[in-house]
C-alpha cells in the first residue's frame, strides 16, 4: 500500500467505495483502512486490487513471460532504475515468485523508505536557509532587471538622437547633391567627407540598435523566481572527453594557423559562433564585422588595451567560440594571458601574423578544416 499506491489514489478509492463521510479520515486513517480491505475481500480491497491490475499491466506481463529464474535480475533493474512500484507488486502477486527474490525485495523496499525519511528531515533542516538565498537572489534578479532596463533607456535616448543628427546630415547631403554641379572643387571636398561622416553614424546607429537588442535578450532570460534547489549547472564541453579534446583542439589550431601561406576555405559557415578580435587597428573592425557576418557569425572587438580595459576583456572572452589574436598589434604578455584564459574556459585561441582580412579569413578557415 505504501509504495503502489498513492495518497490521491486512496483518497478516489475511498469515495468510490462509498466509505461514510470519507473526509472525516487523515491520510493515516485511510491508510489502514485499505491494508485491511486488501484482505478481507470488501469492495475497498476489490477496487483497490483493480486499480493495481490496470496501473501496473505491463510490469505484471512481463514478469508472467519472463523464467522466475530472471526475477532477481528484473528486480534490480526496476531497483536501479527507479521505478520499483509496478515491479514490487508484480513480485509479491506472482506465484512463481522465489521467495528469496521476495524477501530481498521487500527488504530493499523497507530500507528505501528510512532513507527517503532521512533525506526529508535533511532537506527540512536547510529549507530556512535556502528561503534566505532565494529571497536574496530574486532582489538581485530585480536590482539587475533595473539596471538593464535603465540601460535599454539610454541606449534608445542616444539612437533617437543619432537617428535626428544622421536625418538631419542626410537632408543637407541631398541639398548639396542637387547643387553638385554649382559647387567648387572645395565644397566637393566637404561634401565627400560629409558622406563618411554619414556612413560612420550610419554604422553607429546600427551598433546602438543592436546593443539594444542584447540587453533586451538579457532582461528576458533573467527571471525574477528561483527554485529552493538548483541542479548543477552544465558545461560547455561534458566529462573527460571534453577535456581532452581541448588541448587538442588548441593545438590543431596554433598548428594551422602558424602556416599562414596555406588557402583558406572560401565557404566557412560559422554557424551563429561568436568571434573575439582582440588588437588590430580600430578602423578595421567594421571590415572585419561585415565578413564575419556574411559567415554567419558575429564579431566581437576589443581593442587590446588602448581604451578597452582588462575588465571588460575578461567579461567578453567566456561569450566567444574563437578568439583571434593579431600579434604584430598586440604584446607578447597580453598574448600568453589570452591564451591561458582561452584554454581556461574551453575556446579555441587563433593567433595570427598581422592585423589583416587575410590573416583572419585564412585562421577561420583553418579552424573549421
Amino acid at each position: 500500500m505504501g509504495t503502489c499506491a498513492t495518497i490521491p489514489e486512496i483518497q478516489k478509492l475511498a469515495i468510490k467505495s462509498r466509505i461514510e463521510n470519507p473526509g472525516q479520515y487523515t491520510d493515516y486513517h485511510l491508510h489502514n483502512i485499505f491494508v485491511n480491505a486488501a484482505h478481507d475481500g470488501t469492495t475497498p480491497g476489490r477496487l483497490l486490487d483493480k486499480m493495481f491490475q490496470r496501473k501496473f499491466k505491463s510490469s505484471i506481463a512481463l514478469y508472467r513471460k519472463t523464467k522466475p529464474t530472471e526475477f532477481g535480475k528484473l528486480w534490480e533493474q526496476a531497483l536501479n532504475g527507479g521505478e520499483v512500484a509496478g515491479s514490487y507488486y508484480a513480485l509479491l502477486t506472482n506465484s512463481k515468485t522465489p521467495p528469496a527474490v521476495r524477501d530481498k525485495a521487500v527488504g530493499d523496499i523497507h530500507m528505501l523508505s528510512h532513507i527517503s525519511g532521512m533525506s526529508c528531515r535533511i532537506d527540512l533542516k536547510h529549507l530556512p536557509q535556502l528561503r534566505k538565498e532565494n529571497q536574496e537572489l530574486t532582489l538581485q534578479l530585480k536590482k539587475l532587471n533595473l539596471k538593464y532596463l535603465k540601460q535599454v533607456r539610454t541606449s534608445e535616448k542616444i539612437e533617437a538622437q543619432l537617428e535626428k543628427y544622421r536625418s538631419a546630415l542626410k537632408t543637407q547631403l541631398q541639398e548639396q547633391t542637387d547643387a553638385k554641379t554649382r559647387l567648387d572643387p572645395r565644397e566637393i571636398s566637404e561634401l565627400k567627407k560629409l558622406r563618411e561622416k554619414n556612413q560612420m553614424l550610419i554604422e553607429l546607429v546600427d551598433r546602438l540598435r543592436k546593443e539594444k537588442t542584447d540587453l533586451r535578450q538579457t532582461m528576458q532570460q533573467c527571471h525574477p523566481v528561483h527554485s529552493e534547489s538548483q541542479q548543477p549547472s552544465s558545461t560547455k564541453t561534458c566529462g573527460v572527453s571534453a577535456a581532452a579534446t581541448v588541448g587538442a583542439e588548441s593545438r590543431d589550431c596554433n598548428q594551422l594557423i602558424a602556416n599562414d601561406g596555406a588557402e583558406s576555405l572560401p565557404n566557412t559557415n560559422l554557424l551563429g559562433k561568436k568571434v573575439l578580435y582582440v588588437g588590430g587597428r580600430f578602423r578595421q573592425a567594421p571590415h572585419f564585422r561585415n565578413f564575419i557576418e556574411k559567415l554567419n557569425g558575429t564579431l566581437i572587438y576589443h581593442d587590446g588595451g588602448r581604451e578597452d580595459g582588462d575588465r571588460r576583456l575578461d567579461q567578453l572572452l567566456p561569450q566567444a567560440d574563437f578568439v583571434v589574436c593579431p600579434i604584430d598589434c598586440i604584446s607578447h604578455n597580453a598574448v600568453g594571458k589570452i591564451k591561458r584564459e582561452c584554454q581556461k574556459h574551453n575556446i579555441c585561441f587563433l593567433p595570427v601574423r598581422r592585423s589583416s582580412l587575410t590573416s583572419l579569413t585564412r585562421a577561420l578557415g583553418h579552424a573549421h578544416s
